[in-house]
């Protein structure tokens, strides 16, 4: 029974950490989004701080919350490769985190620069560097990525949460 309790927990543990990371991307969306709103209200007033702020939060933690989920990734298919090992299951489940990773990995790259390019043309905007259609056309392509990912991210810490439950599951059967 302890072996089942334990299974559980991890599983738990898992599912927690799964819905922090996407709680976290899903905050730097709405955040994005209401950048982009105190973006268009500008020059009104008050409307470039909260535009700079929001725009620096988001930028923060967009990032921090798609490398979390990189390093999450990294760290999960780690645990299983040695988990594969240490009770000789099949070296199918390391392939199958690897087909994660590789599929996950470069758009959460691609989200990663384009938010941290959007905040740099963001100073040269303000800067008159830049022209403000430019930074309007990367915001709109910045929030449809980190929307994409978002998706992307769900669908695979599911699949990836499935695969780790069916491999505790085993070694406590």
């Amino acid at each position: 029974m302890s072996g089942a309790l334990s299974a559980i927990s991890d599983w738990n543990k898992l599912i927690g950490m799964a819905i922090a990371l996407l709680t976290a991307i899903l905050l730097g969306l709405a955040a994005q989004a209401a950048t982009m709103y105190y973006g268009y209200r500008i020059p009104s007033h008050g409307a470039f701080v909260r535009h700079f702020t929001l725009a620096l939060s988001s930028t923060f933690l967009l990032c921090l919350a798609h490398s979390m989920t990189m390093f999450y990734f990294i760290g999960t298919g780690k645990h299983l490769k040695e988990l594969v090992k240490e009770y000789r299951l099949g070296e199918g489940i390391v392939r199958e985190t690897i087909l994660f990773k590789n599929k996950l990995f470069p758009p959460m790259m691609v989200a990663i620069l384009l938010t941290l390019a959007q905040f740099i043309l963001g100073g040269g905007t303000d800067t008159r560097v830049v022209p403000a259609w430019i930074h309007q056309i990367m915001a709109w392509a910045t929030l449809g990525s980190n929307a994409y990912c978002l998706v992307f991210e769900a669908k695979y810490l599911a699949a990836n949460s499935r695969l780790m439950n069916s491999v505790f599951q085993t070694i406590d059967s």
